[in-house]
């Protein structure tokens, strides 16, 4: 499958059926003004959502997108749409960002006819928050769209739920991933290192793009040096803090493997301790560096 390409961006290859389907009916004035995009991390609901919402905007639009060269989509382009409106937040969205954000919706759309909200962490809401999104997407004014998207569906309320129509997007194709990740730079991308990252080609391009960020290899020589007694624990649960919950999901993912391949139940033990120590993982203030250092020392105990 080629990439769709505009002149306002590049839609994901395995994305490219899905905007289509999406687009059609938005053509054919069905499509329902509150989508919620859901799905694992890194398969690339944000670029979806971007070129969707270019779609909606465009003030030429066909089934394939945004025609890329009309007025909204150079504003768009440019960051400088008025009703193009995208809601984000490092921390929780509280009450009056939602607020602010249905304010701009309630006028008259400045551009063609249409107005789109974007909330790429939907799950970031609080539950006022929620709560002061329902009246829109229960009674949107005229022409407005709302675009949610979520790696974790379940942290959203059942009445944000029952409210948006649920895209719930697929893993793309490994081999596919691959493809992809080989046309993005001079890299050596296996099955292996995909698998590593659940499968998920951008968690891979991000990865392979930040220096600070540990590799898969390194983390398996890392892990066969511990195994073996050849190095110290406190060396590595320092050196990895920074990356604790990816390092926690590798040996969870090693553990499974090893069950799997050899049924130990000393293997399924340490999987499951390594489930433990992932929850644990995600409590705010948690020492990230004693936490790796307890789980290393708990799996090399023979």
């Amino acid at each position: 499958m080629i990439p769709s390409t505009t002149a306002s961006g590049t839609l994901l290859p395995w994305m490219v059926s899905i905007q289509q389907s999406l687009m059609q009916r938005f053509l054919q004035h069905s499509l329902h003004h509150g989508l919620l995009l859901s799905g694992p991390q890194g398969i690339g609901k944000r670029n979806l959502a971007d070129e969707l919402m270019k779609g909606l905007l465009c003030l030429q639009p066909s089934s394939d997108g945004a025609c890329g060269s009309c007025q909204s989509c150079k504003l768009v382009s440019a960051g400088t749409h008025p009703d193009h409106h995208v809601l984000e937040s490092d921390k929780q969205l509280g009450v009056d960002a939602i607020r602010t954000a249905i304010g701009k919706l309630n006028s008259t759309a400045q551009i063609g006819r249409h107005k789109v909200l974007l909330i790429p962490v939907a799950d970031k809401m609080t539950e006022a928050a929620s709560n002061a999104l329902l009246k829109t997407l229960e009674e949107p004014t005229d022409n407005t769209y709302l675009i949610l998207i979520t790696c974790k569906i379940t942290s959203l309320l059942p009445t944000i739920l029952s409210r948006c129509e649920k895209l719930n997007l697929p893993m793309p194709d490994p081999e596919q991933s691959l493809s992809w990740l080989a046309s993005q730079g001079d890299f050596e991308v296996t099955g292996a290192l995909l698998l590593a990252y659940g499968n998920a080609p951008l968690r891979v391009l991000k990865a392979l793009q930040d220096d600070a960020s540990i590799s898969y290899r390194e983390f398996t020589d890392g892990l066969a040096d511990m195994l073996s007694g050849n190095a110290d624990i406190t060396t590595f649960a320092g050196k990895w803090q920074g990356n604790a919950e990816l390092v926690i999901d590798w040996c969870q993912q090693y553990y499974h493997d090893q069950y799997r391949q050899q049924l130990r139940s000393s293997d399924f033990e340490r999987y499951q301790q390594c489930i433990g120590f992932a929850k644990r993982a995600q409590h705010p203030g948690i020492n990230k560096s004693l936490l790796l250092t307890q789980l290393f020392s708990q799996l090399i105990q023979q």
